[in-house]
């Protein structure tokens, strides 16, 4: 296709528009009867189209570049270079316009303005700000308001239809419209950001590191609980997104801090997370190559799904459908009073069945295995919290103290509070 190019004086760059881009809008600019205007990206007018019909070319304030009305149109023009999709706004005279950015190959080159056009009744004050802006004497107040009553009048939702056929007449004509694709999703992910800040604001509620949910996180993963895991993952990103106000840099910096916890623990465990991906090189690439907070999210939750089933895996090996569904409950609900009972109610299994067949894919028995998570938990309790031993017994499930210190002291050849003030001795020296 060939191209319509206007070389400019004063740089050395040339402002290019495809015959077919200005037969578009040479057409939509005739059937409206709506003057449109091209400022590049440098906010010069580079082009227009039904100049005669344009008020704004009577007052020499339009054609002054840091004049207020141009510098309106200026923030305008920017502005729709981040929304991706047509902006209707009003200028200083009152009168409103349609601003849409030209996007080639993902380079913003400049913008169109739709205007200026009356919308609903016309307004004495639209007269009174043109000669505000201008400095009018009366005869050319008179001028001014004999031109704006012939223009033609529409009505808000008629202009929102034009926009509409102004934002396709511009993305049909370029090649890459998946650019104003990708700008509203990028806008819509910081208005989205912008809302929950304001939220928490009025709820003067103060947004911190969330560390309870990255152990939560942690938990699922170590346990298996991959859907519990893409859940938790998709709550932390959130969390990052409102501390750091939608930077995506800021969210890629602490999801790789959050990963670097993750694939540390995969290595210190029996895992074989290094057979699946090339965990750390691999997970950062990943994260830094993505383009939007989106697909950033679609890469955590495919990370950490990742983890979670190859934890499970190194949990079990078998093929039962049966033991891996028993597994992720187990691990969920360890800290609960679980039961056979509890297996055959919510599996829809025969008790006697699964604990035979648990035995055989697993090596060990359910109640065994249940107490070694519930052991696990139990130490983790007596190391880090001030909980009393009866008091962490009924926080890893077990309803009768004495018999929690001799599960304890089978799995471990110490009573709890031997543990407890073993681990506390070796943490003093």
């Amino acid at each position: 296709m060939k191209n319509f190019v206007i070389p400019t004086m004063d740089t050395p760059k040339a402002d290019t528009l495809s015959e077919y881009l200005i037969s578009s809008i040479e057409a939509f600019s005739n059937i409206t009867g709506i003057s449109v205007t091209y400022f590049n990206d440098r906010d010069e007018i580079v082009r227009e189209f039904k100049t005669d019909d344009k008020i704004c070319n009577i007052f020499p304030v339009y054609k002054a570049k840091d004049s207020a009305c141009r510098k309106n149109l200026a923030s305008a023009g920017q502005f729709a270079s981040r929304l991706g999709e047509p902006y209707i706004f009003l200028c200083k005279a009152g009168l409103a316009h349609i601003a849409i950015s030209l996007i080639i190959d993902e380079e913003i080159m400049g913008c169109f303005v739709a205007g200026p056009i009356v919308m609903g009744e016309l307004r004495a004050s639209t007269t009174k700000n043109f000669s505000h802006l201008n400095d009018l004497d009366e005869a050319s107040s008179s001028v001014a308001k004999m031109f704006i009553g012939k223009m033609k009048t529409y009505q808000p939702t008629e202009i929102s239809q034009i926009a509409l056929l102004f934002y396709n007449c511009i993305i049909t004509s370029v090649s890459g419209s998946n650019d104003y694709s990708t700008l509203r999703h990028q806008y819509d992910e910081q208005n989205k950001v912008n809302i929950d800040i304001q939220r928490y604001k009025k709820e003067h509620v103060s947004v911190e590191y969330p560390y309870d949910l990255e152990n939560v996180l942690i938990d699922n993963v170590s346990n298996g609980q991959t859907a519990l895991a893409r859940k938790n993952v998709r709550q932390l990103l959130e969390t990052f997104s409102i501390l750091e106000a939608g930077d995506l840099d800021g969210i890629k910096a602490k999801t790789l801090w959050f990963f670097a916890i993750i694939i540390r623990m995969a290595s210190e465990s029996d895992s074989n997370l290094n057979q699946i991906i090339d965990t750390d090189l691999d997970i950062i690439n990943r994260i830094n190559e993505a383009e939007s907070y989106n697909r950033l999210l679609k890469v955590s939750e495919d990370i950490i799904e990742t983890v979670a089933k190859n934890t499970l895996s190194s949990i079990y090996n078998g093929r039962s459908q049966i033991v891996t569904k028993a597994l992720q409950y187990i691990n969920k609900n360890y800290k609960e009073k679980l039961s056979l009972k509890d297996i055959e109610a919510n599996l829809h299994v025969n008790s006697s069945y699964f604990s035979t067949l648990f035995k055989q894919e697993m090596g060990i028995t359910f109640t065994d295995y249940l107490n070694s998570l519930k052991i696990e938990h139990a130490c983790q309790l007596l190391e880090h919290s001030n909980l009393s031993i009866i008091d962490v017994s009924l926080s890893t499930g077990f309803d009768d103290q004495s018999y929690f210190t001799k599960v304890f002291k089978k799995a471990k050849g110490l009573t709890p509070k031997a543990y407890r003030a073993e681990k506390g001795k070796n943490a003093e020296e």
